[in-house]
């Protein structure tokens, strides 16, 4: 079934509050997890697939390194 869309939905604000709390709680557990102590540097692996998402990033915005 298609879900209503329509101005006359009166269940709008109601998922517009749920869908801003779903983000609210989202980006506070973001928060905690870049507040915790780093338990030291991150594997070759880990930063050679931060390095390739990067470059990949680089490449579809069209900028250069630096």
């Amino acid at each position: 079934m298609a879900r209503n869309t329509t101005t006359d939905d009166t269940d709008g604000a109601e998922d517009l509050a749920a869908v801003a709390d779903r983000l609210e709680a989202a980006l506070e557990r973001i928060v905690r997890r870049l507040d915790a102590p780093r338990p030291g540097q991150p594997s070759a692996e880990a930063a050679a697939r931060l390095d390739r998402l990067i470059g990949r990033l680089r490449d579809a915005l069209g900028s250069s390194p630096g």
